[in-house]
């Protein structure tokens, strides 16, 4: 059994560059790319790979017909695509640079060796499906909330992936705008904006300019009426 903090400092970015840099055959499968706001990659170019995002954020989108909206930011640092099991590599999926993202393209072979070699216990991989299930669990449980829930359950997600200033303070990534938090909450722009007026007028939330800042984090949980299962 394992403390979620031993588990993450096991695989964190440089952990895992570093394993990935042990091997002479590095820059042969492992190659460095800058990739343009905006910029969309499509399963059917991209299933040899798995990535790990050095900066910037990225929308990871289901994109089978019933898993339209079905998607979730992965922040700087983390890993996405990396199949658990060989006959789960993911077969329809959308990513959309949400701003001018760095990451390293690895080749899913090469990762599969070296965490053979490298990581016999398997802390990356334990890391890994721990945080793809609170994906999954988030995505499931976003259904049950109401769309104002909604809004506020997001705006944690967000402080998840933020900075925290204070321990009941944090700055949202940059790239959160009015529109990705309604695609986020599965909610209008004009309702979005309706219930972040709201929060600005009680004081918990500063949104005049970039990076937006929940004051209150605690307010904003008292909110959702939830306890801290969120973090992961």
């Amino acid at each position: 059994m394992y403390s979620k903090d031993e588990i993450r400092s096991y695989a964190s970015f440089s952990k895992i560059l570093k394993l990935l840099k042990k091997d002479t055959r590095f820059n042969q499968y492992c190659t460095q790319h800058i990739i343009p706001k905006g910029t969309v990659i499509t399963s059917e170019t991209s299933l040899k790979y798995c990535y790990l995002v050095e900066s910037g954020y990225v929308k990871y989108n289901y994109t089978g017909d019933e898993y339209t909206k079905n998607f979730h930011i992965v922040p700087p640092g983390k890993l996405f695509n990396l199949p658990i099991l060989i006959e789960e590599v993911p077969k329809q999926y959308t990513v959309t640079a949400l701003n001018d993202v760095l990451w390293w393209q690895i080749d899913f072979d090469y990762m599969r060796k070296i965490l053979i070699t490298e990581d016999p216990k398997n802390y990356i991989m334990l890391n890994y499906a721990l945080e793809s299930r609170y994906d999954l669990f988030v995505l499931t449980k976003k259904y049950s909330l109401s769309s104002e829930d909604s809004i506020y359950f997001s705006l944690l997600r967000c402080v998840k992936a933020g900075i925290r200033t204070k321990p009941n303070e944090a700055q949202l990534p940059a790239v959160l705008t009015y529109d990705l938090l309604a695609d986020f909450s599965y909610t209008s722009k004009t309702y979005t904006s309706d219930v972040l007026k709201k929060l600005r007028e009680e004081g918990i939330l500063v949104s005049s300019k970039k990076p937006w800042i929940i004051t209150d984090i605690k307010r904003l949980r008292d909110l959702l009426g939830f306890d801290d299962w969120w973090d992961l």
